[in-house]
């Protein structure tokens, strides 16, 4: 690696961290919303990962869960 790259790397760090810091932070205060039911999934050759201008809502495909 060269040395001059390591300040870089060094400051990704550092803002790395402080994101993570305030995800868990935030998560302890809000909590999760992960049991809403709502899940994004995107499959690994959709158009979604060529075009980030295109919208979800154009082609995404809304499945709900089981009635328990």
């Amino acid at each position: 690696m060269e040395k001059d790259r390591i300040p870089e790397l060094e400051d990704l760090m550092v803002e790395m961290t402080e994101e993570a810091i305030s995800v868990r932070l935030d998560y302890e205060t809000s909590g999760s919303n992960m049991d809403s039911g709502s899940i994004v999934a995107i499959h690994h050759n959709s158009p979604l990962l060529d075009n980030e201008k295109e919208s979800l809502g154009d082609i995404a495909v809304n499945i709900q869960r089981k009635e328990k």
